[in-house]
């Protein structure tokens, strides 16, 4: 009869109850309402884009999902809550391509790679070019003569420095020679409020957050960054095909988790947020607001669609600091 070492069987013995405790986890899970911290403050696109999605997850689960908004210093205090929270699958990260720019400009003491685990991304939209409706222009081209008579006057509002908004705005500017003045804030709910109100000129606003202000009569837009024009505004033309040749700018919205999260309670979260993105009224709603939900894709999947985004951005601002 084979007799294994003690070392040996201890090792088996991890190992199964390792096992065990990982399935436990999920089977278990969740016990206490979970918590979506959102990296923008409210009425900005990643808050309108996470909130059906979290009312559809509560009912899917039978607990309470609280989005939690912690807009500032583009997304740092929103990850900075999150990557400290514990590794459970209660504490979730909205979040958006501008916290890959914070972690590929090294703006955080942390590899964003390691910080967290990829879940899920939810949707990608480009943005729209809007203006307050007291600008007098109503075309790409007469935004850029009126911009040009006007040097360094015009405001644009931001979610904050280094943020997509920013850096799309500062290409934007090296493309077509105009110079405008930078208003950041702590979110673009914040910026999209001051801009009705006339305080900043213009902005780029994610379409979630900017076609019913347009559709509405409360702001003109001008373009939208995507390669091809939107099927919820087919009017509307794009940069790259009026001022801006080559020009496109789009975000994504994801959902991680704090690094170390135990893997099946990832794939749950994963497979029911794909499920609800991609289902019924919440899909809809979507494309009513030009955004696209991301097709289903496993944990590991996504994983590896993530880090060839970090890489993509990592070149993105590489390239802008060498043409400055």
């Amino acid at each position: 009869m084979l007799r294994l070492p003690t070392t040996a069987l201890a090792l088996i013995y991890l190992s199964v109850s390792a096992f065990a405790q990982a399935q436990d986890s999920a089977a278990g899970f969740p016990q206490k309402p979970l918590r979506i911290i959102v990296s923008s403050a409210p009425g900005g696109g990643q808050d309108l884009t996470t909130r059906p999605i979290a009312q559809k997850l509560s009912e899917t689960l039978g607990v309470p999902v609280v989005v939690d908004n912690r807009g500032g210093a583009s997304g740092i205090i929103a990850m900075d809550v999150t990557r400290q929270a514990s590794p459970d699958g209660y504490t979730l990260l909205a979040a958006a391509t501008s916290m890959i720019l914070m972690g590929v400009t090294h703006k955080v003491p942390y590899d964003i790679r390691n910080a967290f685990d990829p879940l899920v991304q939810m949707t990608s939209q480009p943005y729209l070019l809007v203006v307050h409706p007291a600008v007098p222009v109503a075309t790409p081209k007469e935004f850029i003569a009126y911009a040009k008579s006007k040097p360094g006057t015009l405001t644009y509002g931001t979610s904050g420095p280094g943020s997509l908004h920013n850096l799309g705005m500062e290409l934007f500017q090296s493309i077509t020679g105009i110079k405008l003045i930078h208003v950041p804030y702590k979110g673009s709910g914040p910026a999209l409020i001051d801009l009705l109100a006339g305080q900043i000129q213009l902005m780029f606003t994610s379409t979630t957050s900017g076609v019913s202000l347009v559709k509405g009569g409360r702001l003109k837009a001008l373009a939208v960054t995507s390669r091809g024009r939107l099927p919820v505004l087919p009017e509307l033309p794009t940069l790259s095909e009026t001022v801006a040749p080559g020009y496109e700018l789009g975000n994504n919205y994801y959902l991680l988790a704090p690094a170390g999260t135990p893997k099946p309670v990832l794939k749950r979260l994963n497979g029911e947020i794909s499920r609800i993105a991609n289902s019924g009224e919440v899909r809809e709603k979507f494309a009513a607001e030009g955004a696209t939900p991301a097709p289903p894709m496993s944990v590991e999947v996504f994983r590896e669609v993530y880090s060839r985004e970090v890489m993509k951005w990592a070149q993105f601002t590489k390239n802008m600091k060498a043409d400055q």
